[in-house]
């Protein structure tokens, strides 16, 4: 059996397929032949590797690291904005001239002092970064 690919449409097919083939507005003429080894591969890739079929055509290439740095950036500010969202309603008496109770002031310090340990974080450590505890945890 062999194997072939179309750059378009993009696609696979065998050479016992010749109805698909033409379905598909296809000729043999049309379809560059693949080795059997090189199909399955694409299939079943060897570990760290993924298949992309693109107008080069299909191929594997490597699984990109992970960018740890943006990852943990992310991670870091979606802390912040949950920061926000717990003191808004303290800010917003602040800013109101209102005053606020012991409790609230001890809150709205712990949560800055949070805030104050998230963006003290060294992140071009990441992905070895302690991260600091929320209030209340």
């Amino acid at each position: 059996m062999k194997y072939y690919y179309s750059l378009n449409p993009k696609g696979f097919f065998r050479d016992d397929m010749q109805q698909v083939i033409a379905d598909n507005g296809l000729t043999m003429a049309d379809l560059v032949e693949i080795d059997e080894n090189d199909y399955n591969n694409l299939f079943n890739p060897p570990e760290g590797m993924y298949m992309v079929f693109d107008d080069n055509g299909p191929r594997l290439e490597f699984i990109p690291a992970p960018d740890y740095v943006l990852i943990a950036t992310q991670k870091r500010d979606a802390l912040l904005a949950e920061m926000q969202a717990a003191t808004y309603s303290l800010n917003m008496k602040l800013n109101l001239g209102r005053t606020l109770t012991d409790e609230e002031k001890a809150v709205l310090n712990a949560w800055l002092d949070y805030a104050d340990a998230l963006t003290a974080l060294d992140l071009s450590t990441a992905p070895n970064i302690t991260w600091p505890v929320k209030p209340n945890e």
